[in-house]
């Protein structure tokens, strides 16, 4: 059922007559998105025409029911681009084959991402498991992003790392210089400078606020900080109930969707989580494309998360961080990770789901090119059974399913394929924390009709005993086309069925599942010669 709007405003920053004093109307709208965030009320929305919006978005009220929210959304067929960064129109001097200017304090308002690092002292009080990380890059560099026309430069630690690498930018902190080696030998003046100059781009600055919904934008360009502060260029600040849809989200030094945010001072809302955070594709971001942790003693309740693309993501060298990932998520409770495709992850896990979860479900996601030490989908500290399957997981620099801290976990109708490592890498105890106050306990996991193809060492499941039945290793044949996403596969000789858990209705293409017996892996049927099926077909 569609959601009706009391009330409609508009934004058009490239209309002659927008500006903030008129009444926001079609024919007299807003210059600014800000704007129309300060005055929506329950029930009401603003529809933003094309156009670049370099500014910071607080909403400043919540919906009050699914029936009364708070919408931001672009106008149909608009590009809407809210950046983080402004153009840098800097005093340039050339000097030993770089160009060099001042950054002017006016450049920022409230926020000087290069002022602050990545990860601050405060945080690493924090986090007692990253302290000996303390003064070392990429960790101590500042936050601050440059772009030459768009294309991100590399951060680099010393001066003299610029002179043979085109594409990079060194910060003289103390004196607030920033150095560029410049791409293809340009000149400032003959190209675009963007430096980053906001934490985030959409965040209310009061917690807890629900029933938002943030539809069709592009976000891009902020310069948040590594995680244990999870700060996103979206970031719902500890709200409930919001709709994340949509949205394109990329180049951002740390997070690019939080659906729970941590930081220090924010007390526990009355309710955390319930989003939805579905058909986005969160591109380039430097630690976590989505992520979400919620306050001491919270929970991620009720959280979807579906349909989403993420590329490229955790392009910092900071696994050890242990905040990585395409997707990572803390204390999920009843919550459902689903059908999302995620690429290329390149330092870390490309779905972690990390602490205490409960009653969750992780399936029918397409995770590809991982490079981690740990797995393509990673499940940490947890007492009480989650759901992994039909899950398509391939090749992965580490394992295909990987756990630490865990028990009685259910991994069923995957397919795992070309890891560099086992398929499975239930590792068992690996520290002494109470989950929930209790000891933790590991092993009875239930290992049970996945489809195991061309990994690198055998499976290593540790703890209690588990139950591991019914996995096919032999007669499959496989090819992935990362073109088209289409899984062309076979098997040869017969297959024994295996039992169907009855939480288990439907394969990954969404086929009834009948009978008491099915077969393994993550489609309904096995198929006797090379036969194409699509894993993943944007519906944005």
């Amino acid at each position: 059922m569609p959601v009706r709007f009391s009330k409609t405003y508009y934004v058009d920053a490239r209309s002659p007559i927008a500006s903030d004093r008129n009444p926001g109307t079609r024919a007299r709208p807003f210059a600014t998105i800000d704007h129309a965030a300060q005055i929506l009320q329950p029930g009401e929305r603003v529809v933003v025409a094309s156009g670049v919006y370099r500014e910071r978005i607080r909403p400043a009220h919540g919906g009050t029911g699914p029936s009364l929210m708070i919408s931001y959304e672009a106008a149909p067929g608009a590009t809407v681009v809210l950046k983080g960064s402004r153009v840098f129109h800097g005093l340039w001097t050339f000097e030993g084959g770089l160009w060099k200017a001042p950054l002017n304090s006016t450049s920022f308002q409230e926020y000087n991402p290069f002022a602050i690092d990545n990860v601050t002292s405060r945080q690493f009080d924090t986090m007692y498991w990253a302290r000996e990380l303390r003064g070392m890059p990429p960790y101590n560099l500042p936050r601050g992003l440059v772009f030459q026309d768009g294309r991100l430069l590399a951060q680099r630690a010393r001066l003299s790392d610029l002179d043979d690498r085109p594409g990079s930018y060194w910060v003289d902190r103390k004196h607030q210089v920033l150095y560029v080696h410049l791409l293809g030998d340009a000149r400032p003046e003959r190209t675009v400078i963007e430096i980053t100059t906001q934490e985030t781009v959409f965040a209310p600055e009061k917690i807890g606020l629900g029933y938002i919904r943030v539809k069709g934008f592009t976000v891009e360009q902020a310069a948040g900080p590594f995680p244990w502060e999870q700060v996103g260029a979206i970031s719902t600040t500890r709200g409930h109930h919001w709709i994340i849809e949509d949205n394109t989200v990329r180049w951002v030094n740390g997070v690019g969707i939080d659906v729970g945010i941590n930081h220090p001072g924010f007390t526990q809302p009355e309710q955390v989580g319930y989003h939805i955070v579905r058909r986005n594709t969160v591109t380039d971001c430097g630690i976590c494309g989505i992520c979400g942790f919620g306050p001491d003693g919270g929970r991620t309740f009720g959280l979807l998360i579906e349909d989403n693309i993420l590329l490229r993501n955790a392009f910092y060298d900071v696994e050890r961080l242990y905040e990585t990932g395409g997707i990572k998520t803390h204390n999920n409770i009843g919550c459902l990770i689903s059908h999302n495709l995620v690429v290329d992850t390149i330092h870390g896990p490309g779905i972690w789901l990390d602490w205490d979860n409960r009653n969750s479900r992780c399936c029918r996601n397409v995770v590809v090119n991982s490079h981690t030490q740990f797995g393509g989908i990673f499940v940490e500290a947890s007492n009480v059974p989650n759901l992994f399957d039909h899950n398509i997981i391939w090749g992965t620099k580490g394992a295909g399913f990987y756990e630490h801290d865990c028990c009685r976990q259910v991994f069923v109708h995957n397919f795992v394929a070309r890891s560099t490592g086992p398929a499975f890498f239930l590792r068992g105890k690996q520290s002494d924390r109470l989950i929930d106050g209790k000891p933790i306990v590991v092993g009875f996991h239930a290992v049970e009709g996945n489809i195991l193809f061309q990994n690198g060492l055998p499976d290593d499941i540790r703890g209690e005993p588990s139950q591991i039945e019914g996995n096919l290793t032999e007669g499959i044949s496989a090819k992935l086309s990362l073109a088209s996403w289409d899984l062309t596969w076979s098997v040869k000789g017969k297959v024994a069925p295996v039992p169907r858990l009855a939480a288990i209705t439907r394969d990954f293409e969404g086929r009834l599942r009948r009978g008491d017996l099915t077969a393994p892996g993550p489609f309904a049927t096995l198929p006797t010669k090379p036969t194409p099926m699509r894993l993943f077909v944007p519906e944005h």
